[in-house]
């Protein structure tokens, strides 16, 4: 036996369309109720007539919004024989706030006009004088100008809210714009900076090392200088990646990302008394995800040779338990007392640890660092699985305004950290 899942959660949009909605029938049904109670005002004095007229025109009202025209239209005759006049107003109003067109309104307002003035002469047959005619004249014009006058005001009320609503949204998206402008100048300069200064250091490093390669004739000093070349080969390109993809403004592409499937290789070049116990998750994970656990891996070796040399190492990257995140855990234990401790650069490093903080923060992950009671040193971060993009398709453009917001000043920021 099958039970049905949950239904669809409503929308932001969708919940105020509701609540419109329900809004709007609530004050339908007021005013039909205050209507009613015109008529229950003049109880005992109607006729067949009335009786005919007036039911009608009460539960016209509770369509006005739909059919604002056809409702005037239906609530004429009990204005017309003096039994319900709210109703007629209320219509009209309806029709000059809506979208009815200019002649729609002038011949509405010329029609309740008459109504008003028909009823006025029906309800006494005697003789009149100019006084009572004016005084018929001016009721008749207040029923018919005074609601045709305020549902005009609505109608202008409401068209004015919704230009400021656009001008306003104009506004927003130009701020973003400008703040988008000075992130993309700020990227350029630092590519500038980036490509001026580091690569000039990476030259000279890959210089010299293919210098000593080729001088030396010791075979561990050839082969220690064949792999700092290698490494400042590999610097260079991804230092051109990064160039470029600081002067792009699309974001940068994972094609050329480290993945998991380097990491034998990094924890080998490392040099170090490291194990690594690597299980690749079952299915294939985010470039995203496989980046920031490379890198984990990659500054906490960096912190090891440079904090405890010769201290052992255990490099895990396996999926949880629960199959949901990708567990990576480097550990050293405590640094031997033959090897004495080097005492780090002030002037390098210091935000290894806060940068990977951050680069797991980025995608959802958690991330803890801190000694051990054998006193080692541990780095463990849990990067939930998120799975890869299919080979040959693109990711789905989304809406204008969730396209808009994704460029947003605060996501343009996001992006550049993650770089």
């Amino acid at each position: 036996m099958s039970t049905a899942g949950p239904g669809p959660v409503p929308t932001p949009r969708r919940t105020l369309r509701d609540t419109s909605r329900r809004t709007a029938l609530t004050v339908d049904v007021l005013l039909t109720a205050a209507a009613a109670m015109e008529v229950l005002t003049w109880y005992g004095h109607h006729d067949m007539t009335s009786a005919l007229v007036c039911p009608p025109a009460l539960l016209a009202l509770l369509v006005r919004r739909r059919f604002p025209v056809p409702v005037l239209l239906a609530t004429l005759p009990s204005m017309a024989t003096g039994d319900l006049w709210l109703a007629p107003m209320i219509a009209l109003f309806t029709v000059a706030s809506g979208s009815a067109g200019r002649a729609a309104v002038i011949g509405s307002t010329a029609a309740v006009f008459g109504a008003a003035l028909w009823s006025g002469y029906a309800v006494d047959t005697g003789s009149l004088g100019w006084g009572d005619h004016l005084f018929a004249v001016e009721v008749a014009l207040m029923f018919s100008v005074g609601p045709a006058g305020l549902g005009l005001l609505a109608r202008t009320r409401s068209r004015l809210r919704s230009r400021l609503a656009d001008l306003a949204a104009s506004q927003s998206h130009g701020r973003r714009l400008e703040a988008e402008r000075a992130v993309a100048q700020e990227r350029a300069r630092m590519a500038r900076e980036m490509h001026d200064t580091v690569s000039y250091h990476l030259g000279i490093i890959a210089a010299q090392s293919g210098a000593l390669w080729a001088t030396a004739t010791d075979e561990v000093i050839r082969e220690d200088a064949e792999t700092i070349r290698r490494h400042s080969a590999d610097a260079m390109a991804e230092l051109r990646t990064i160039v470029g993809v600081l002067r792009r403004s699309s974001g940068r592409t994972d094609d050329d990302s480290p993945g998991l499937e380097r990491l034998p290789a990094l924890v080998h070049e490392a040099r170090l008394d490291a194990g690594l116990d690597l299980v690749l998750p079952p299915a294939p994970c985010s470039p995203a995800v496989e980046r920031a656990a490379y890198r984990t891996v990659q500054e906490a070796l960096t912190n090891v040779r440079k904090h405890a040399p010769g201290a052992p190492v255990t490099v895990t990257v396996r999926p949880t338990p629960r199959g949901d995140a990708l567990l990576v855990e480097i550990r050293n234990g405590p640094v031997p007392d033959a090897v004495r401790p080097v005492v780090p650069d002030a002037t390098t490093g210091g935000y290894g640890l806060t940068g990977l903080k951050e680069r797991t923060a980025l995608v959802n992950g958690t991330f803890r660092a801190g000694g051990t009671p054998e006193g080692g040193f541990v780095v463990r971060s849990e990067i939930p699985l998120v799975p890869a993009p299919a080979r040959g398709t693109t990711p789905q453009r989304a809406s204008a305004p969730e396209a808009s917001d994704a460029r947003s000043y605060t996501d343009t920021c996001r992006r550049l950290d993650a770089v």
